[in-house]
């Protein structure tokens, strides 16, 4: 009864402290101009969230649902969040949740995409329970620091293409057109790889109609 009360007592901190995580983690899969400082506090955080994110919820079809905020979408809803990162009015960045099965847990992450929806900006996997040292590498700046330039849509055949994680290094085993839509795997760590892989291809085409939206606007002008 005791750490029943205890754990209850502590539920608000344990939100608020899991709500800073995902803000921090959107601020930095979108690449801030001025990136976060480690001597930020969690209020410092999240006012520059607020300054600098706006979010949206889209169909399946791609289209933003006005007036509604991610916090309303009911489990079961073919409904999803997206974060917009904005400089001055100017739209910088589009993040996306992303996760998926890797060899030993749900792994969890965001995926930024530049203004014109093809070019990686960043990613972060900051929950998951993958092995020390192996899969729990996703979570390093090295692998993540891998998908920046990548591409998720490829403009000579003009079709999605998703980034996907190569099973050891991508310039060893992708032709050399092909490798800006790979990252070089885990050694050690094939099958959080494959899922890595698995979750990214799905998610990536959930939100694809929206993206596909925004390049056909690029080709527009």
């Amino acid at each position: 009864l005791s750490l029943a009360l205890v754990s209850e007592g502590l539920r608000p901190q344990r939100e608020i402290n899991e709500e800073l995580d995902v803000k921090k983690n959107i601020l930095k899969a979108v690449e801030l101009q001025e990136p976060l400082s480690p001597s930020m506090t969690g209020p410092e955080i999240l006012t520059l969230y607020e300054q600098k994110i706006e979010s949206r919820v889209i169909d399946k079809d791609g289209n933003v649902l006005a007036g509604k905020t991610p916090e309303q979408i009911k489990d079961g809803e073919k409904l999803y969040p997206l974060y917009v990162y904005q400089e001055d009015d100017k739209v910088m960045a589009y993040a996306l949740p992303v996760y998926g099965k890797g060899l030993w847990s749900t792994i969890y992450g965001y995926l930024a995409l530049e203004a014109d929806g093809i070019t990686v900006r960043g990613i972060t996997f900051y929950k998951h329970g993958e092995t020390p040292g192996l899969g729990g590498e996703v979570e390093k700046s090295w692998f993540q620091d891998n998908f920046k330039g990548k591409k998720i849509w490829d403009v000579k055949t003009q079709s999605l293409h998703p980034v996907a994680v190569a099973k050891g290094k991508a310039s060893d085993k992708i032709a050399k057109p092909e490798q800006k839509f790979f990252v070089d795997g885990i050694s050690g760590a094939t099958m959080t790889g494959k899922g890595v892989t698995e979750f990214l291809d799905e998610w990536i085409r959930v939100y694809d109609p929206y993206f596909q939206k925004i390049r056909n606007l690029k080709s527009e002008e």
